[in-house]
């Protein structure tokens, strides 16, 4: 339970990181630093368990429920590799997210003008 946890803070945290960099990267895409950060840590949870369900990636970002299995069985479910990836894939999601919400504003914002 407590290695899940682990893995859904990485998440969020890289999620987060990541759009508020790209705040700063592309002002123009910015929410504002409390929203980019609301939207990237919810991106990084989506894409992370989007990864979770797809072949050969899943290994990279484990599964709850292997990392259920190995805590029972006191075998650790958290490897650096997953660590990693679960990063990985929380600062993508929250980049990815945070880019498309953006663009969608900037679109609309545009066609109003």
């Amino acid at each position: 339970m407590a290695e899940t946890l682990v893995s859904i803070l990485i998440e969020i945290v890289c999620g987060a990181a990541g759009a508020i960099a790209l705040g700063a990267w592309a002002p123009g895409l910015s929410l504002g630093p409390g929203k980019n950060a609301l939207m990237g840590a919810i991106g990084g949870l989506i894409l992370t368990w989007v990864a979770a369900h797809v072949p050969y990636v899943s290994r990279f970002v484990g599964h709850v429920e292997n990392a259920a299995d190995a805590v029972t069985q006191s075998a650790g479910g958290l490897t650096p590799i997953v660590l990693v990836g679960v990063g990985i894939a929380g600062l993508s999601g929250g980049i990815l997210l945070t880019l498309l919400v953006g663009l969608t504003r900037k679109s609309r914002a545009a066609r109003n003008y």
